[in-house]
């Protein structure tokens, strides 16, 4: 074990995370000061009682015991800064030094979707989930969420049913089952994905832990749906988290009478793309366009001139592009984009992924 890494089990096993590295890094440390001159440090870079922490952690060998630990239990420790480190991740200030993997080693892709919502789901919400992650392990689409009862397990069982990729972060530590009735699905997904979790091992389940690891289920899902959740929940902190950061949020309509609809609803109310089937939501495939002979494309189309062919040509190098965006990788103006846009969508080459984003037109097959 490198002092790096040292520092890291110690400066998690506190709570610390990447604000905190931070600091040691300005202050020019080497990693080994974090255990050899920690008094040193409290008060300004650690807080007293944290710094008494560690002072006790590594006096009792706690490092070196946890990496033993996960040494035994086929534990995989990323640290931040690694090449196994999700990439995503580094979009959070407050990012995790580490992350425990019990599984796979398959990475975490870009190609990934968030499904979140309530433990006390309806029926018709755990067939929704399910469906999504199946759907998204079809799709070559990683399936990111919590693992708990309800729409968690529902889209992880989904995706697995389908032979595709999840990862389950956990609010306790990678060895804890929690739900215990998770215990098979646990199994399952550890085959083609992972649990995981910045806790250590051993670590129980506590209120404070969910809201926490959902920043880490916002930041590594390029995009985050919501199934059903209450309008107060954890769900709905993760979408928060989600569009904070910068993702797509979706939300499955629900009914007006459910509480457990109230925040997915709610979500739609304020601006989330409401996801009213898996095609849309997914995409079908997309119809190869030869630029060199686009009449045999669309023959019904009038020759098209340099500026839409340009057009063209930026949806389907980036697809799922706003006006906007095709404007500034065109070099076209906006107002002349937007015109152009109508006439490609009027007659069939291009269409809407989602409210105001466009791709190539696809199969309907």
């Amino acid at each position: 074990m490198d002092e790096k890494l040292k520092a890291f089990l110690l400066l998690n096993c506190i709570g610390a995370d990447l604000r905190v590295w931070n600091k040691f890094c300005a202050a020019e440390t080497e990693p080994s000061a974090i255990w050899k001159d920690t008094e040193r440090f409290a008060g300004t870079l650690l807080t007293a009682n944290a710094a008494g922490r560690l002072i006790e952690a590594e006096k009792n060998g706690w490092a070196e015991k946890e990496y033993d630990g996960c040494s035994a239990l086929g534990v995989t420790l990323i640290a931040y800064g690694s090449d196994s480190y999700p990439k995503a991740l580094c979009d959070l200030k407050d990012a995790p030094l580490l992350l425990y993997f019990k599984g796979s080693t398959s990475a975490v892709s870009a190609k990934t979707v968030g499904v979140v919502g309530t433990r006390r789901a309806t029926s018709y919400g755990k067939q929704a989930a399910y469906n999504i992650g199946n759907r998204a392990a079809s799709e070559n689409t990683q399936v990111i969420s919590g693992g708990a009862a309800g729409i968690d397990g529902q889209a992880h069982s989904g995706c697995c049913n389908a032979d595709g990729t999840t990862f389950a972060v956990l609010g306790t530590g990678v060895d804890v089952v929690y739900p215990f009735s998770n215990k098979e699905l646990f199994d399952r997904i550890k085959e083609k994905g992972a649990l995981i979790s910045e806790f250590p091992l051993g670590t129980q389940g506590e209120a404070w832990h969910f809201p926490r690891r959902n920043r880490i289920v916002a930041a590594l899902s390029k995009r985050i749906v919501v199934v059903e959740a209450p309008e107060k929940s954890g769900a709905i902190i993760t979408a928060r988290l989600g569009l904070e950061l910068g993702r797509e949020i979706w939300a499955v309509p629900g009914r007006i009478t459910e509480s457990t609809s109230e925040g997915a609803n709610k979500l739609i109310f304020d601006g989330a793309y409401p996801l009213i089937s898996l095609d849309t939501f997914f995409g079908r495939k997309a119809v190869q366009i030869d630029f060199e002979n686009l009449q045999e494309t669309a023959p019904h189309f009038p020759e098209l001139n340099e500026t839409q062919k340009k057009i063209l040509k930026t949806i389907a190098g980036e697809n799922d592009l706003t006006v906007d965006n095709i404007a500034v990788l065109s070099g076209i103006s906006a107002a002349e984009t937007h015109k152009n846009i109508s006439l490609l969508a009027a007659f069939g080459l291009i269409e809407t992924s989602a409210p105001g984003r466009y791709v190539l037109s696809r199969n309907r097959e």
